[in-house]
């Protein structure tokens, strides 16, 4: 009898979860193959200008650089979502009067990893098979001056030897809250399929704690480039 109960127990139960799964696939218009991400792949190629407010005359002209960026959107059918992405692009620096200034490749003393982390809040407008986006918020850029190849750390520097300028170059890109940035940018995405859009993005990242630790917009970058979302 104890058995028999057991497995009309268990029949009902596995019953009534099989009709709550029925009842929820015929509230949803998409199967669990077919139902879209609540996030978009993001991933930019974007030229940028890197100002430099230093004089020529003892530093590069303003270099163009070429971050490449990746991350996400989510929620990315909202009006309001946010867009954390990580960009990456490399320069040469030398050290002038205590600051880390863009270089030429024959005056360079290190090599720059440059990683970007920006964290901004998107504006969508949904068009008809468009979608115009706005966005700003906070960013950090993390740079790494490694001795460039062919400098040994006994050549001579600013400071002494290229070593020696090699570790001031790095603490002035930490020091002061330089790492500090505020983004503010663009896009006008297009449907090339249902799952995939594209189309040209602006944006320009402004170096906060430069402009108050040095007075001076050094290192703000203004870009132009491809946005894909997927």
């Amino acid at each position: 009898m104890k058995r028999t109960l057991l497995i009309l127990a268990a029949a009902l139960f596995f019953s009534a979860i099989y009709a709550q799964e029925a009842d929820i696939q015929e509230e949803s218009p998409f199967s669990p193959s077919t139902a879209p991400l609540p996030f978009d792949f993001v991933l930019q190629f974007e030229p940028a200008l890197y100002l430099n407010t230093e004089s020529t005359l003892v530093s590069a002209p303003s270099p163009i650089v070429y971050p490449i960026s990746f991350g996400i959107i989510w929620p990315n059918y909202s009006k309001i979502a946010v867009q954390p992405t990580l960009s990456f692009f490399m320069m040469q620096h030398l050290l002038y009067d205590g600051k880390a200034v863009p270089a030429e490749i024959e005056n360079r003393t290190t090599t720059t990893l440059s990683f970007m982390l920006n964290i901004p809040v998107v504006f969508s407008f949904f068009l008809s098979n468009s979608r115009f986006q706005v966005w700003t918020g906070p960013a950090i850029l993390m740079r790494f001056g490694l001795l460039s190849p062919g400098v040994k750390e006994s050549d001579s520097g600013w400071l002494g030897t290229a070593g020696e300028d090699v570790s001031a170059i790095n603490s002035w890109f930490w020091n002061g809250a330089r790492w500090f940035y505020f983004t503010a940018g663009g896009s006008w995405l297009y449907n090339l399929t249902s799952n995939l859009r594209a189309g040209p993005v602006m944006q320009i990242s402004i170096p906060v704690g430069g402009l108050i630790s040095d007075q001076n917009a050094q290192g703000m970058l203004i870009s132009v480039g491809i946005k894909i979302c997927r």
